[in-house]
């Protein structure tokens, strides 16, 4: 595996962190009788993800 993939892979491992964080354990701690909503944390994840995979591929510079 290169570096740049390497790179990708952790930003997505990075992504999935931040999205549980975010979504799922904050809310929790303002109200533990709040709901967990499940998929706002997927969309959250997929979109941080994308985000960060297409700055990488826009902003690569050419070998």
């Amino acid at each position: 595996m290169t570096g740049f993939w390497r790179l990708i892979v952790q930003e997505i491992v990075l992504s999935a962190i931040l999205a549980a964080g975010a979504v799922l354990s904050l809310p929790k701690l303002t109200d533990p009788n709040t709901s967990t909503d499940y998929p706002l944390a997927i969309v959250v994840f997929l979109a941080m993800s994308g985000a960060l995979v297409a700055y990488e591929l826009l902003t690569r510079k050419p070998s």
